[in-house]
């Protein structure tokens, strides 16, 4: 992660200093500075964040209608807590609300498919598969239409146990970020699936306005930049075979 690196860079620097090698601390100290202008300020995390997202698109309401009536729409987890004094929709992460609408959203426009939601407890009481099933109901999805997998607690895994309780023959819909989709689809064609792919959460989003201080350092940007770094680390874990 990028902001880990920046501190072990100044540690390293400070030991130098205090071992009176300071021309090899002055030389840690500005790798640390241009690292942290690498990892702050937009370009490079923008230029790593595109290179996942638009892989695939947003799907369109023609294209949706074009797909099987009897399909399958698996929303993948993305965080949730058990508060009590909350609402399940204000228990989802925006993450996690924002793949479940774009699933209702495909799951509207073909009545007779299956919504199928996913995600463990991670020790909580309730599981993100049930609180996601929860807040459909709230949005008047009907509970016929659904089904909950509340066991993986992974992208792998939710592909595993698709694959294991429904078979592969059945026409699928994948709903994840934008940023997650290409591991996801490598993952789910992996479990010998083959999914059609429905990014949503899009990080960047290009509309009209221009944002004209992008340059100046923030940590939205550093945000970023741990996202990219995280999917490309799970990539190449999956390539090394790791799970």
């Amino acid at each position: 992660m990028p902001l880990p690196v920046l501190y072990m860079l100044l540690f390293v620097t400070f030991v130098f200093y205090l071992l009176d090698r300071k021309s090899t601390g002055k030389i840690l100290f500005v790798i640390a500075g241009i690292w942290f202008l690498i990892i702050s300020t937009l370009p490079v995390p923008k230029v790593l964040i595109q290179s996942l997202e638009n892989k695939y698109s947003q799907l369109s309401e023609t294209v949706i209608k074009s797909l099987a009536d009897s399909c399958d729409i698996i929303v993948l987890g993305g965080g949730h807590s058990d508060d009590k004094d909350l609402t399940p929709n204000n228990q989802l992460s925006t993450t996690a609300l924002g793949r479940l609408i774009e699933g209702i959203r495909i799951h509207s426009i073909i009545p007779d498919s299956r919504l199928i939601l996913s995600g463990y407890s991670g020790g909580l009481r309730l599981s993100q598969a049930m609180v996601l099933y929860q807040t459909a109901l709230i949005l008047e999805v009907d509970s016929t239409s659904m089904e909950i997998l509340s066991t993986p607690s992974n992208t792998q895994m939710e592909a595993e146990e698709y694959a294991r309780k429904f078979g592969t023959g059945n026409d699928l819909v994948v709903v994840t970020s934008d940023i997650d989709m290409p591991r996801a689809m490598m993952l789910f064609r992996k479990a010998g699936l083959d999914p059609v792919a429905a990014p949503t959460n899009q990080i960047f989003k290009y509309g009209s306005g221009k944002y004209r201080l992008s340059w100046i350092p923030s940590a939205s940007n550093i945000w970023m930049m741990e996202r990219a770094i995280h999917e490309y680390a799970g990539i190449l874990w999956m390539w090394l075979g790791g799970k």
